[in-house]
């Protein structure tokens, strides 16, 4: 936690050094829309919002290090060289991310939310806060949608997982894939729909292959092979009952009935033992 504070303050300084330019950047997306504060301090929490946020992306990596590091109990062997290279494709994919959200989805976005809804009467008069508290959240989400490999990789270090198994959940995938574009790029534009989604469901195919590849390579310890082993009998036993077919009933005699002397002689025999 100390590591990640320091990273995220250290961030934060350097970028209130190139905090008009930072500005710019944020605002290109609007395409000359013009915003407001309603407070006097509003400018001043604009600034420190833009620091803030920005250390917080730019430490994505230090933090997903040392949440690595966290559950290293749980990686098998060479945990220290994924751990690595885990922190180095979290920042490419979190980049990724970043510029396709600020290139393709947020222009989109924006347009269809600030002209959709303009009348005569009514204009979007848009405070620079929620501004940027919405493009810093939508930047944010198209980062944490990239990291989907890593997290089937990390899944596949701990408990490895089979690529037909993934592919079997595919359709829910696009599923979620379409209802969070839907959420991020709120159009009825199929075609923007698609950009959003898209990534995504590559970004999972991505993660399917590189499992896919790091499985066919990586040999079984001994506990796997007699899990995998374990796994297959309780199939093979699941798949031979499902075959049954029941019994038919037997047609029992009935029992005859008992006599009344065979019953009071028991009761004589009873009340002689007791």
């Amino acid at each position: 936690m100390y590591y990640i504070a320091a990273s995220v303050l250290l961030w934060g300084c350097a970028a209130y050094g190139v905090q008009q330019h930072l500005v710019n950047v944020l605002l290109r997306p609007a395409r000359g829309e013009h915003f407001i504060y309603t407070s006097p301090g509003g400018g001043i929490d604009f600034l420190f919002r833009i620091c803030a946020y920005s250390g917080i992306v730019l430490s994505l990596p230090v933090i997903v290090y040392n949440v690595l590091r966290f559950i290293e109990p749980l990686i098998s062997k060479g945990s220290r060289r994924f751990i690595a290279a885990g922190s180095l494709l979290s920042g490419l994919l979190a980049a990724g991310g970043v510029v396709f959200g600020y290139y393709v989805g947020l222009p989109a976005a924006l347009h269809f939310l600030l002209h959709q809804f303009q009348t005569v009467q009514i204009q979007p008069l848009v405070t620079i806060q929620s501004y940027l508290g919405f493009v810093i959240v939508y930047m944010v989400g198209s980062a944490m949608l990239f990291q989907l490999p890593l997290l089937l990789l990390l899944i596949n270090r701990i408990k490895p997982l089979k690529p037909r198994r993934l592919l079997h959940y595919e359709r829910w995938v696009i599923l979620a894939a379409f209802v969070m574009a839907g959420l991020m790029n709120p159009t009825p534009n199929v075609f923007s729909q698609l950009l959003v989604a898209g990534p995504f469901i590559l970004m999972y195919q991505l993660g399917i292959i590189l499992i896919a590849i790091i499985n066919r390579g990586r040999k079984l310890s001994r506990v796997e092979q007699l899990h995998q082993l374990d796994v297959e009998a309780q199939a093979s036993r699941q798949s031979r009952t499902s075959n049954l077919e029941p019994i038919p009933a037997l047609a029992l005699p009935q029992a005859a009935p008992r006599s009344r002397g065979v019953d009071s002689r028991n009761k004589i025999l009873v009340r002689h033992v007791t």
